[in-house]
């Protein structure tokens, strides 16, 4: 299994915000100009941003689950995601 964040923040930012909170086993993707956050429904109609948008995706490229929180995070999003990644993947 393998964890990406999406942001559209630079990849300057994204060195730091892994320095900073240690997150060493997880990569970030760069997405600067919003064309994956687009293809996903997750690019603010008006700002600039990206809404915070969970998925998880299949092998197969499938999304088996997407919660669509807006700008607010997933209550206890790992457990949340945990559960629906075993829910969903053999």
């Amino acid at each position: 299994m393998k964890i990406l964040g999406l942001s559209r923040d630079s990849a300057e930012s994204h060195h730091k915000f892994i320095a900073k909170h240690k997150l060493y086993n997880m990569t970030l993707l760069v997405d600067e100009k919003g064309k994956i956050a687009k293809r996903y429904d997750a690019d603010h109609w008006i700002l600039p941003l990206s809404k915070r948008v969970y998925l998880v995706i299949d092998r197969n490229l499938n999304v088996i689950y997407r919660k669509d929180m807006g700008f607010d995070l997933l209550p206890d999003q790992t457990q949340t995601l945990i559960r629906e990644i075993d829910a969903k993947i053999p």
